[in-house]
């Protein structure tokens, strides 16, 4: 009997990851029969999500098998792909990674990623990550790693440079966002174009923009509709395309990031932590009515697009893939030995884009098929939009040194690297504001 795949999923007690990865589940007849092991460290929150991934494969040919364990090393032996999805009390971390450095002057227009809010993100993500990583090796050594928390890239610069953990992927929806929220604008069905693009990850560049069907650049017929669109939409992102000529990705609140001029256009209200607070606490308590009670599930098995799973099941299986979480087209391409073309990936960028270092974290479309995962070779970005991406790069490589070394002089290099922050003065008042607030989490810097 063949061996059916063992997928670890940490950080299984996410109200936002694991419906998304329950949903993809669904979808992939050919995994029908593996196992999913779900890890969080809440153990009520990893039983309502172990008994909702139970309710929703029991009807299927080949169920899943559903194991729970709040000791990630009791899951991960004989692990063949772990995905990993894990953050540290982030709605009052992201509360507070956006409000000290703008009050302190720092015009930062997110706080997750980039500027000192992403900073510290990442500062308290890549430890975290790292002792996950080292588990794997220990452990699971050949596994495949699909990492989907943030700051993506820079978590998985880390775990490449200090781990003996095998392939790290970092996967997000940043193009697939865009390229949905593209085809209002062109009054185009998301599957009916491709959006391609490359970068760093959520700072890329559409490159290409194209009909599936006629081959049509569609970047002219872009710029038309935009004249009479909505003003309110992607004013940033506007802006950057009619400068330099390409629309980046995947729109203004994480583009944003990057830019020291964001604030001018996107404003400084930031992400909105109250509203985004309450938002979790409403679907713990419908998720809770699903999996221990007996609600409806199909209205569960609604997406963003409003489609249910029974719906969605053939759409799967064509070359215009769109699923929640990324990884199960991989995992579905490596084992059913398919060709598989995923809009993008971040990994390590060995020349798929030429003037970016070698070494850095990029995100491009990739191919997927039995012998794993790889980047497809996008050139050269053109030097404006390379010189943009390089800086986050950079900061990105600074930011690493700093978590793992716990050396504060390199904290205040990556600050004043980012582009976001003007005023060396206001630097060291963030730094030393956010030191303080983070003490509890950042040991390293004892």
């Amino acid at each position: 009997m063949e061996r059916k795949p063992v997928l670890v999923a940490i950080g299984a007690g996410s109200i936002t990851f694991t419906p998304k990865l329950l949903r993809d589940m669904l979808c992939f007849a050919g995994l029908g029969g593996s196992t999913l092991r779900l890890v969080d460290i809440d153990g009520e929150r990893l039983g309502i999500m172990a008994a909702l991934a139970e309710r929703l494969t029991a009807g299927m040919d080949e169920p899943w098998t559903i194991e729970s364990f709040t000791d990630r090393k009791k899951a991960l032996p004989g692990a063949d792909y772990v995905i990993i999805s894990v953050d540290v009390n982030r709605v009052e971390t992201w509360a507070s990674d956006w409000r000290i450095p703008v009050e302190l002057g720092i015009r930062q227009v997110t706080g997750e990623l980039g500027g000192p809010g992403g900073l510290f993100h990442s500062l308290r993500q890549i430890p975290i990550h790292l002792e996950i990583a080292h588990d794997i090796a220990a452990l699971c050594p050949a596994a495949i790693v699909m990492v989907e928390s943030n700051p993506l890239n820079r978590i998985c610069l880390a775990m490449e440079r200090y781990s003996d953990c095998g392939e790290v992927l970092g996967l997000c929806h940043g193009v697939e966002i865009a390229q949905n929220r593209l085809g209002r604008v062109l009054d185009l069905a998301t599957e009916d174009f491709l959006a391609t693009a490359a970068g760093v990850n959520h700072f890329t560049w559409i490159l290409d923009l194209r009909h599936r069907e006629t081959g049509e650049d569609l970047y002219p017929a872009l710029k038309t509709a935009l004249k009479t669109y909505d003003p309110d939409f992607w004013p940033l992102s506007r802006k950057l395309f009619d400068i330099f000529g390409y629309m980046p990705s995947p729109g203004d609140d994480h583009i944003g990031e990057y830019l020291p001029y964001a604030w001018e256009l996107v404003g400084l209200e930031g992400p909105g932590m109250d509203e985004r607070g309450k938002n979790v606490e409403e679907s713990w308590e419908r998720y809770r009515e699903i999996a221990l009670g007996d609600k409806e599930i199909k209205e569960f098995r609604g997406t963003g697009a409003g489609v249910h799973v029974e719906e969605r099941v053939e759409f799967f299986f064509t070359p215009r893939n769109w699923t929640d979480t990324l990884a199960f087209p991989i995992m579905n391409a490596i084992e059913t030995r398919t060709f598989h073309r995923m809009p993008a990936v971040n990994m390590v960028n060995r020349g798929a884009i030429n003037n970016l270092p070698a070494d850095a974290f990029v995100e491009c479309p990739a191919a997927v098929d039995a012998s794993g995962c790889r980047l497809l070779a996008m050139g050269n970005l053109p030097k404006p939009l390379a010189a943009l991406c390089r800086r986050d790069v950079d900061a990105a490589e600074l930011t690493v040194e700093a978590a793992v070394t716990g050396d504060r002089n390199l904290v205040l290099q990556a600050m004043l690297l980012d582009p976001v922050v003007d005023s060396v003065r206001n630097a060291e008042k963030v730094l030393d504001a956010m030191l303080e607030a983070n003490a509890k989490y950042l040991p390293q810097f004892a």
